[in-house]
């Protein structure tokens, strides 16, 4: 059963960053340093989200 879980939130996982990488190939404002996101701390993060708000 845990198998069959971890499988959909897998399907639901991928189906979301490809929806996701569909938007920001869209956006001729996209950033491309957003893609290396995922190995920086949470303060650094936030620090780019505010630094990418558009007024």
């Amino acid at each position: 059963m845990t198998l069959l879980i971890q499988r959909a939130e897998h399907r639901d996982t991928q189906a979301l960053q490809a929806k996701l990488d569909e938007l920001i190939k869209a956006n001729d404002e996209a950033r491309n340093e957003i893609a290396e996101v995922d190995d920086k701390e949470p303060e650094e993060i936030e620090e780019m989200r505010g630094s990418g708000e558009r007024s």
